[in-house]
């Protein structure tokens, strides 16, 4: 371009620029400026200096050129080039700061007309660089995000309006999908086992309200109609902007199989202890009675002081069978929800007149209404009643109070605890109780807390004992029937 036109342009822009008020601009958010078409600055405001690093007067040495990283450089000139031709151009291009610090700038360029000239550029800059960043990480954050869900040994549905709108590919082969087609906007009880069952149980609902639940085994349907036990967990989650359910699930095969094992080689190791046991309990009585039979068969005018020895000792090894029979009766599976607060006042009112004669209080603290666990209601009687007996037998020399208490827990429990005022039961003492024929009692097998022990882990129940001076506290705990 010819100099003398460049110089008249360029007039021709400073007066317009000092005539108009188009260019009050100085305290705005955004970056105004103006160019010569040379790419000269002629006017920045106030935010050009604050994102360049530069004064004034020194970008009013500089063209745009100068602050460009080489990349963009030509790029921008083109652009550049077309709005002198007359086209608004809007860009992203990467500056270089005073201090070499490199922003991403977002550029609107316009041609400054006069008398249908153009005689500059009139531009609007916007630093991107901290938007554009936070975008990159939330991106790179949901990429990852997607990626371990996707990825995931568990299975994941999310769920809203009761539709599958997730799967990752866990949960596709979970569900006995070929692909994630036949399981998307499904109603999520398709999959489960009762049409009628409310997929959405109480710890379900909280977790909807904001608070995760537990994981807890479920038997659902497949998508070929195959029954298969999932463990499951509800935790609320928001997907696209609105609120949903994030649906955990997990294959419980090599935990099952790892739990049989262990239980079985927990049977072997049982059995052996019983085996000598056994032997051990009721060689003792045999050899009695096989002493006095001795007696009575060398001295024809015994005595007969001899039968209720032998009695006593037939007697104690019918004693030590029955409980054995106890232990190793097959359990039918057919139990039924029942409601614990009867259950345990049920026991509390069978054993009451044996507490009485004690002068012992059984006071109940049962915090539960309508809450049932799924049992053998005999079986689990069997047991509290077992365990206040015992609570009974530890207090008959002092008499006070058996308390018996019972909550559900945030973690979907019931927890029942009985606590006596007994002496308590030194901790080694304690290490061995459910141990084959160990007890503390003159007449006692040790079986008695062994069964008990048993018909607890059947109903996938915990037993905790804890014991000092003051007393001693039975804590068992089952899951609720939802």
């Amino acid at each position: 371009m010819n100099p003398k036109t460049t110089s008249k342009k360029k007039e021709k822009l400073e007066v317009f620029i000092k005539n108009s008020d188009f260019f009050e601009f100085d305290r705005h958010h955004e970056g105004y400026y103006a160019l010569d078409t040379t790419g000269r600055y002629v006017r920045v405001n106030e935010t050009c200096e604050q994102a360049t690093g530069f004064n004034k007067e020194e970008l009013y040495e500089l063209t745009y050129k100068d602050l460009l990283v080489m990349d963009d450089l030509e790029a921008v000139k083109e652009r550049f080039h077309r709005v002198l031709s007359g086209e608004i151009q809007h860009f992203t291009c990467l500056v270089q700061t005073k201090n070499r610090e490199k922003r991403e700038i977002e550029v609107t360029n316009t041609p400054i007309i006069v008398d249908s000239e153009i005689i500059g550029v009139y531009g609007t800059a916007k630093d991107m660089t901290e938007v554009n960043n936070t975008k990159r990480d939330l991106e790179e954050s949901e990429a990852l995000h997607r990626s371990i869900v996707e990825h995931s040994p568990d299975g994941v549905l999310i769920v809203q309006n009761d539709r599958i709108i997730f799967v990752n590919q866990t949960a596709t082969s979970l569900l006995g999908a070929k692909n994630k087609e036949e399981i998307i906007a499904r109603h999520i009880k398709e999959f489960f086992c009762h049409s009628k069952e409310d997929p959405f149980p109480s710890y379900a609902k909280e977790a909807i309200q904001g608070a995760s639940s537990v994981l807890y085994e479920k038997e659902l349907v497949t998508v070929k109609g195959t029954k298969v036990e999932l463990g499951m967990k509800y935790i609320p989650t928001i997907y696209k902007g609105e609120h949903a359910l994030y649906i955990m699930l997990r294959d419980l095969t090599e935990k099952k199989l790892a739990h049989d094992m262990m239980v079985y080689s927990e049977k072997l190791s049982v059995a052996g202890q019983l085996a000598a046991g056994i032997a051990h309990e009721i060689r003792n009585p045999i050899t009695a009675i096989k002493g006095f039979l001795q007696l009575m068969e060398d001295d024809t005018n015994y005595r007969k002081d001899y039968f209720p020895v032998l009695t006593a000792e037939m007697n104690r090894i019918e004693l030590i069978l029955s409980e054995l029979l106890a232990l190793a009766k097959p359990q039918l599976k057919d139990y039924k929800p029942m409601n614990v607060a009867k259950i345990l006042q049920h026991v509390i009112a069978l054993t009451k007149s044996q507490a009485i004669l004690h002068n012992i209080t059984i006071k109940p603290f049962i915090h539960l209404h309508s809450v049932s666990i799924v049992c053998d209601e005999n079986k689990i009687k069997q047991v509290f009643i077992n365990f206040i007996k015992n609570a009974i037998e530890a207090m008959s020399d002092t008499s006070g109070t058996i308390s018996v208490y019972a909550k559900q827990n945030e973690d979907g429990c019931v927890l029942i605890e009985i606590v006596d005022e007994g002496p308590g039961i030194p901790k080694e003492i304690v290490k061995k109780i459910g141990t084959p024929f160990f007890t503390t009692k003159e007449n006692g097998t040790g079986l008695g807390i062994m069964v008990s022990q048993e018909i607890i882990k059947q109903h996938n129940g915990e037993l905790k004992i804890d014991s000092n001076d003051a007393g001693t506290k039975i804590s068992v705990r089952f899951p609720v029937h939802i």
